[in-house]
């Protein structure tokens, strides 16, 4: 792309930019295990609704999901081109890789089976109840792990090896689902112990992981170079333990550590609900356990534990009602521990009801509830209560959203380093017979408007049974947008899977069914606007005046793609009939088609808290929206989807890996919504470079995370006011490299996104 292509592409509003730069490679979506995605800039709490939000088609599978389906943008798929991908594992020991934008549920981009399933049933024990917690065939029961540097992704399943259950570790291709790293490796492992008391499970003082008496529940984790797969029991048939066993990332047969939650005693599973082990930015790693003995020493049961890379105990918190929790399988690791992002507490919650609040730097080391910063009653008078829960992190206190056994959904707020042990909001008038919820939060940040917590339910307490999906207004739960039995049959879910949660990425929602499908959610091809975004970044936030905003929609826009038109040295306000207003200002229009139009906020917008935007379409529709404006929202524009950065070397040249700047050489970066310019310009008004206004507010540079001097920062020559152009001095002792990252800020308001630049 040389210089002109590139001021050509800004003039259109970026529309060179391909839209999704998230990534959800792990269960939960990330190692703190929040179950929130906080970068979802196009479904909001106006477009989640019965008229404009449904189900636009299925992905078939073979097998039920119970794993979390994962997501990679931009994707190098040979043959394919770049694409956005899902991966799904299901239990009949598949992996399917999906084109995540494909209009309808195409054939997978690739399929792999990983061999035969073991039967349920086979663990039936003589005189014991059936087991009934997994239906049909067990295969790959936990969430995979994607390694998106290493082009990679992990997955455990279970399988038969001569006739007996056996575990496997495979390190699979994103690209073609090929095995490699040296995979698959049985997953073995042997501890010193003299194992459950006359169940003989140990042999000469030692204690081996028996496949056929445990299940790989909890999502994997990749952390410390190390992949570590956590083990619980099949339905507490006798003798069960607790494991973890970490392998080489990148050489799967190496094993790197295993540990065992009560070598020589009872019990104390690591199944979470599904949960993933928890890894903080040091490489502890955290999990919790089942209904166990305890002792502090070698015994760990009802225990939230902190464990070193190599899996020796760190520190841990074990409730002081654990023995009677034991008695009455009242499992305090039925969820897995919630890290709170950027601070060092830890949530944890189990079936009695009880929510801890945890210093994961001081865990107590000994049975006391005092130990913990908080524990208290979150779920009353209610029997098996916590099996999942998700967490907002906003900066006005983390929001914790739990949806106990056929009780109300319940919404609690941390502030000043505490549960307000009352709910801020709850609903009843949605019932969940029970509480096995598949949930997420996804928001844009913590932009007013973009906040919805989504769940799964079933009305029947046998499984199978039909299940829906839930959006609720994630500030205020009492507050229903929207679900998939609202619109008769347009929206059904399929079968309900337990602890299944959906993923939301990028304006859709990829919910696992027991139908042996993933059935995908999002806006419909209705008329009107769905999303307000920046057109460099593509998130959605407050605008700013003179920002460069690309408005979504249906219908909106002329049916043949139009570009700017010029007129007296300013661009047009009108396509083809089309306009966009803002309280009744003109707004310059770069773009315009039936799905898609570009514009340039108008100066006017300035002070004000909302605006109201209207969008006039050549055939007579009108759409309104009602905006947040802001002061600034800045963004800097990119080439590619990586994030390569709008930037432009000081000979001109685009800045790339094949064209990277020098240390201590004067970039140009181009960005968006700095807000009001001094001297002022009319709106739609082609900058001269005799004549350069500014940005009213300072605008800072970091250049690979340390300051880079703003040598100017104005509009951009040549462009149309509202795309700005920032010179920066590569600092000199920046680590140069092919994606070295470049962020802004704006008077203080830090900017929606971070690029990426070439530096040596």
């Amino acid at each position: 792309m040389n210089r002109r292509i590139l001021l050509l592409a800004l003039m259109a509003g970026s529309t060179i930019r391909v839209r999704a730069q998230v990534d959800v490679l792990t269960a939960n979506y990330d190692n703190n295990r929040t179950n929130a995605n906080l970068n979802e800039g196009l479904l909001n709490t106006n477009n989640v609704n019965r008229t404009q939000f449904g189900k636009l088609y299925a992905y078939p599978v073979d097998g039920q999901v119970y794993a979390q389906p994962l997501y990679v943008h931009a994707l190098n798929m040979p043959g394919k081109g770049t694409l956005n991908v899902l991966y799904v594992a299901t239990m009949h020991n598949s992996v399917y890789a999906f084109d995540a934008d494909a209009a309808n549920g195409t054939a997978p981009l690739w399929q792999v089976n990983l061999g035969s399933t073991v039967d349920p049933a086979s663990f039936n024990l003589p005189g014991a109840a059936p087991y009934i917690d997994i239906l049909h065939e067990i295969g790959i029961l936990s969430t995979p792990v994607i390694d998106r540097a290493g082009n990679t992704i992990y997955v455990v399943n279970e399988t038969l090896a001569g006739g007996n259950a056996a575990f496997f570790l495979h390190a699979l291709d994103l690209a073609t689902g090929s095995e490699k790293l040296n995979g698959p490796v049985e997953i073995q492992a042997t501890v010193p112990g003299s194992g459950w008391g006359g169940t003989g499970d140990a042999v000469d003082g030692q204690l081996p992981l028996l496949a056929a008496g445990h299940i790989q529940r909890p999502g994997l984790l990749l952390a410390n170079g190390s992949i570590y797969a956590g083990f619980g029991s099949h339905g507490d048939y006798a003798p069960w333990h607790g494991w973890i066993v970490a392998y080489n990332a990148a050489d799967l047969p190496q094993q790197t550590a295993v540990f065992n939650t009560t070598p020589s005693t009872a019990g104390a599973a690591i199944w979470q609900g599904g949960r993933g082990l928890a890894a903080d930015p040091a490489g502890s790693v955290y999990c919790s356990t089942g209904n166990g003995n305890y002792d502090g020493v070698m015994s760990w049961g009802q225990t939230v534990l902190r464990l070193t890379p190599t899996l020796d105990i760190a520190d841990w918190f074990t409730p002081a009602e654990y023995a009677a929790w034991t008695e009455d399988d009242m499992d305090f690791g039925s969820n897995g521990p919630i890290l709170v992002p950027g601070t060092n507490f830890l949530i944890a919650g189990g079936k009695a009801g009880l929510v801890a609040l945890i210093d994961r730097t001081n865990m107590g080391g000994q049975p006391l509830d005092t130990d913990a910063l908080q524990f208290f009653q979150a779920v009353p008078n209610s029997q098996f209560a916590i099996f999942n829960a998700a967490l907002w992190n906003r900066p006005d206190g983390p929001v914790l959203y739990i949806w106990g056994d056929d009780d109300v959904l319940r919404e609690f707020q941390m502030q000043n380093g505490i549960f307000n042990t009352s709910p801020v909001a709850s609903n009843s008038s949605v019932p969940n017979a029970l509480p096995f919820s598949g949930m997420t939060v996804s928001s844009n940040a913590f932009v007013p408007g973009s906040g919805i917590y989504w769940a799964t339910t079933v009305s029947n307490g046998t499984l199978p049974a039909a299940g829906t999906l839930h959006a609720f207004d994630a500030m205020n739960v009492s507050q229903e947008l929207w679900n998939s039995d609202v619109q008769g049959t347009r929206d059904t879910l399929g079968s309900f899977t337990k602890f299944a949660n959906p993923t939301v990425v990028n304006g859709k929602v990829y919910v696992p069914t027991d139908s042996k499908q993933v059935t995908v959610y999002g806006l419909l091809p209705v008329p009107g606007v769905t999303a307000v975004v920046s057109a460099a970044s593509f998130t959605s936030s407050a605008i700013a005046p003179g920002e460069l905003v690309t408005i979504f929609g249906n219908s909106i826009g002329p049916s043949a793609p139009v570009g700017l038109v010029l007129q007296s040295g300013k661009v047009e306000t009108s396509l083809t009939g089309l306009t966009v207003g803002f309280d009744g200002t003109l707004a310059p229009l770069l773009y315009a088609t039936a799905g898609q139009i570009n514009a340039v906020v108008p100066f006017a917008v300035a002070g004000r808290s909302t605006t109201l935007m209207q969008v006039s379409a050549p055939g007579g529709a009108t759409f309104s929206a009602t905006l947040p404006v802001s002061t600034a929202a800045p963004a800097m524009f990119v080439t590619s989807a990586s994030g390569q950065g709008a930037i432009l070397n000081g000979d001109l040249s685009v800045n790339s890996p094949a064209h990277p700047a020098a240390r201590g050489s004067s970039i140009a970066i181009y960005a968006t919504g700095a807000g009001l310019l001094s001297p002022s310009v009319a709106d739609g008004t082609i900058v001269s470079a005799t004549n350069l206004p500014l940005s009213v507010a300072p605008i800072s540079v970091t250049i690979g995370g340390q300051p880079a001097t703003v040598g100017y920062q104005g509009a951009a020559p040549g462009l149309v006011a509202g795309v700005m152009q920032i010179n920066a001095q590569v600092p000199a002792s920046v680590t140069p490299g092919p994606a070295v990252p470049v962020t802004i800020s704006v008077g203080g308001t830090a900017g929606l996104n971070t690029v990426t630049m070439a530096v040596n």
